[in-house]
C-alpha cells in the first residue's frame, strides 16, 4: 500500500465514522478499488481504532468522570447498549459475514439514506422540544436499548453506525446533540471489542506495511477528531437530510454501475 493510499484511506475513515455516510461500506468500496485484500479486514479495525482515540480525546472529560464513578446512569445505559449491541452481532454474525461484500453495499447505503430521512419527513423536529422534555427523562434506557439495537444492525456496511444510532437516538425523543454526544461515546466498547476479536483471530497487516497503516492511524485519528467536531455542530443547527441525498445518489449510482 502506496502512502498516499494510506492517506487516503485514514481520511475516509476518519471523516466517515463520524459523518453519517459510513466509514465500513466507503472502506470496503475504496479497499476493492485499490485492489486491497491480504490484511484488509485488519486495516479496517486499525484505522476504526484510530477513530476510537479520537473519540477518547474528545471526550476525555466525561470519558475520566464515567471512569471515577462506573455506577453512574450514563455509563450504565451504554452498558446496556453495548450488550444489545454485542446480542445482536453475536446471533446475526452469519448474516453480517455474507453481507460484507461490495455487491451489498448499495442496496445498505440506499436503506440508511432512507432512514436518515424519517425524521424531516415525520417534521418531527417542532415536536423534539416538548418530546425531550417530558419523555426523554422519563425513557432513558429505553431510549439506550434503541441505540443499541441501532448500532448492531448498522455492523453491516453501508449502514452507517453514526447515522443509525443518531437517528434512532433523535426519534426517540433525545436532541441532536445528546444522541450524537451517546452515539460517539457507544462507539469505544465495540471498536474495542471488534479489535480483540480480529487480533485473537489472528488477524496480520498482509503486504500492506507497517509504516503504511500507522500513516494512515494518524491521518484517520486526527480527522476523526476534525468530524467529531463538524458533527457536533451540524446536529445543533441542522438535521441529516443532505447526508441522506449523498447516500442515496451514492448507492443509486452504485446500483446502476453494477448493471453495466
Amino acid at each position: 500500500m502506496t502512502w498516499y493510499t494510506a492517506v487516503f484511506l485514514g481520511l475516509v475513515q476518519g471523516l466517515a465514522e463520524f459523518l453519517p455516510i459510513s466509514s465500513s461500506g466507503h472502506l470496503l468500496l475504496f479497499e476493492n478499488l485499490f485492489g486491497i485484500t491480504d490484511g484488509g479486514l485488519l486495516l479496517t479495525l486499525i484505522l476504526h481504532l484510530a477513530t476510537l482515540l479520537a473519540v477518547v480525546v474528545v471526550y476525555r472529560h466525561r470519558l475520566w468522570q464515567m471512569v471515577r464513578h462506573p455506577w453512574n446512569k450514563e455509563t450504565l445505559r451504554l452498558g446496556l447498549a453495548t450488550v444489545i449491541t454485542c446480542v445482536i452481532v453475536v446471533l446475526f454474525h452469519d448474516v453480517i459475514d455474507r453481507l460484507f461484500t461490495v455487491a451489498a453495499l448499495p442496496y445498505a447505503f440506499l436503506c440508511a439514506g432512507i432512514y436518515l430521512l424519517v425524521p424531516a419527513v415525520m417534521n418531527c423536529y417542532r415536536r423534539h422540544q416538548i418530546v425531550t422534555k417530558t419523555v426523554g427523562a422519563a425513557r432513558p434506557w429505553w431510549q439506550a436499548a434503541a441505540m443499541g439495537l441501532a448500532q448492531g444492525v448498522a455492523v453491516v456496511p453501508g449502514l452507517s453506525r453514526s447515522g443509525l444510532t443518531i437517528t434512532t437516538g433523535r426519534l426517540s425523543g433525545m436532541s441532536g446533540a445528546e444522541s450524537t454526544d451517546f452515539s460517539f461515546l457507544m462507539s469505544i466498547p465495540i471498536i474495542l471489542a471488534s479489535l480483540v476479536y480480529e487480533l485473537c483471530r489472528g488477524g496480520s497487516v498482509g503486504n500492506l506495511g507497517i509504516g503504511s497503516i500507522l500513516l494512515a492511524f494518524v491521518t484517520a485519528f486526527l480527522a476523526g477528531i476534525v468530524a467529531i467536531k463538524i458533527m457536533l455542530e451540524i446536529t445543533r443547527k441542522i438535521d441529516l437530510r443532505w447526508f441522506a441525498l449523498y447516500l442515496l445518489l451514492l448507492g443509486a449510482g452504485l446500483l446502476i454501475g453494477s448493471w453495466f
